[in-house]
């Protein structure tokens, strides 16, 4: 390990990470890659009953967490969610938007999708991620230091039949994050997005009798990349990575970080 990369590794102890989506698929596996790091946790998810497994998880090793019962689509949670954070530990550090939907039911045609089922993938993949970010940037200018990581997905950069509103919303995600990278560089504020392929979630279900690749990632493996771009050095970003399941010629399943499209998420 390199000296800068053991000087990153040590700036994480007591260091207060949000997760939006936290308590479940890659947002846990977040939690606990964080957690494991030094990170205070604060766990920001729909599911009450969920955040208080994953709480008692992080408990179990040793490590403090919060969870609060969030809805991303929902300026007034996500403003709550961050002012109860300073509240509780006078800081913000870094925030992970990994809350996120796939569909509202079965694959639907363009033709055929109704304007609920479109308003509900695109308020949480991409207003959910405008006004978390939205939220934790007045803490993170005041601090001049933060670290923002907006999930996308490999389908932000290919569109696919059927999904049309989660491929635009992760398309979004990615301009979004571009646009306020931009922006907050001046403050010392850095936004990163990260483009996974398919990951062994509960949000793969909903792909209901699509092929399931049997290379599919597990949550560990995105969560590690995040992990790996929180610890990286201060003058350092890695632009957009996707993370897709490899598979050699011959022989065992390998990983691989790519930054060419890949499957969908």
């Amino acid at each position: 390990m390199s000296d800068e990369t053991r000087q990153a590794r040590n700036t994480l102890d007591g260091a207060v990470a949000i997760v939006t989506g936290g308590a479940g698929g890659i947002g846990r596996a977040t939690c606990r890659s964080l957690s494991s790091l030094g990170c205070r946790i604060v766990i920001a998810d729909r599911d009450q009953a969920a955040i208080g497994a994953v709480v008692d998880d992080l408990a179990q090793g040793g490590a403090g967490a919060a969870g609060f019962a969030f809805d991303v689509r929902s300026e007034n949670d996500m403003d709550e969610m961050a002012r109860r954070t300073l509240e509780r530990y006078d800081r913000i550090d870094i925030l992970v938007a990994c809350a996120g939907v796939l569909r509202g039911g079965s694959p639907r045609a363009v033709a055929e999708m109704s304007l609920a089922e479109w308003d509900l993938i695109v308020d949480t993949n991409l207003k959910g991620v405008f006004l978390s970010n939205r939220a934790v940037l007045p803490a993170m200018i005041k601090q001049r230091h933060g670290i923002i990581i907006n999930v996308s997905s490999t389908s932000g950069r290919q569109g696919l039949a059927f999904d049309s509103a989660y491929c635009a919303s992760k398309f979004g995600v990615i301009g979004f994050s571009e646009a306020l990278a931009e922006e907050m560089r001046p403050h010392g504020v850095k936004v990163h997005t990260i483009l996974p392929g398919p990951v062994d979630t509960h949000m793969w279900e909903q792909n209901g009798p699509l092929f399931r690749p049997r290379d599919i990632l597990c949550p560990e493996r995105v969560s590690d990349l995040i992990a790996f771009m929180v610890m990286l050095p201060d003058d350092t970003i890695l632009l957009n990575p996707s993370i897709v399941p490899f598979r050699k010629a011959h022989g065992s399943p390998r990983r691989r970080v790519a930054s060419e499209p890949g499957s969908r998420e």
